[in-house]
């Protein structure tokens, strides 16, 4: 995350609120405590792709991105399926990389045009009812000790973005260090990552998503929200 978070200084307005101040009250180390006093969230097993419920090749998004930063102006994102197979789903984020999504938990970085395309097991319910709580894979950090990350189902809600009003299902997560004990600096280095995730149905996929980062210091380095603007079938 680094090259992004030099590039960014706090924002002077309120924007997510809730979340922010939320992000706020949280400390470094809170994961076990934040998850419902799960000092280790399980790691789940593979699970079988449902192709029933998977999304096709050709599957196409296109995604609203804004962030509480001015500098960082708003775009939006499209990604198409490329395959579906029992190994996972294969999508090419366009004018960026390609990934592929198994069942397993897992918070990617997907860089494109100066930016980092931040996303969750976006193809999470292709492989059955999301679960209850579960251990993230995090990527590595470029220095520092790495993170400990959880994520923990909420419940249903309904959502309305661009492309409509949804019902979905929420899970959130929390990804931790300690600043401590390193040669982190206080005002640049993540210690704290807080992602909430809407995953509905009839999209095959979120239909949104925010990404809260805070240094050791506590302000914000990163700031962003995915909205689902279309959603068309291959």
């Amino acid at each position: 995350m680094r090259d992004r978070e030099l590039a960014r200084h706090p924002a002077s307005e309120p924007v997510l609120i809730e979340r922010r101040r939320l992000i706020g009250a949280l400390g470094v180390g809170v994961l076990g405590a934040w998850l419902g006093g799960c000092a280790g969230p399980p790691v789940l097993p593979p699970r079988p792709l449902d192709p029933k419920v998977a999304p096709r090749a050709g599957d196409t998004w296109q995604y609203q991105y804004t962030s509480i930063f001015p500098s960082v102006a708003p775009r939006t994102f499209e990604l198409r399926v490329l395959e579906v197979t029992q190994q996972g789903v294969k999508d090419q984020l366009l004018g960026g990389d390609e990934q592929l999504f198994s069942s397993a938990l897992q918070f990617v970085e997907r860089p494109i045009s100066g930016l980092l395309f931040y996303e969750f097991s976006p193809y999470l319910q292709a492989y059955g009812p999301p679960p209850v709580e579960a251990a993230v894979a995090w990527p590595a950090p470029n220095w520092g000790p790495g993170f400990a990350a959880g994520a923990r189902l909420r419940g249903n809600e309904r959502v309305t973005v661009p492309a409509g009003s949804f019902d979905a299902v929420r899970m959130d997560i929390v990804a931790s260090r300690s600043p401590t004990g390193s040669a982190l600096q206080p005002r640049i280095d993540p210690v704290l990552t807080f992602v909430t995730v809407w995953y509905a149905a009839a999209a095959k996929r979120p239909v949104l998503w925010e990404v809260n980062t805070r240094a050791g210091a506590g302000n914000p380095l990163v700031g962003d929200r995915y909205q689902l603007a279309s959603y068309r079938v291959g």
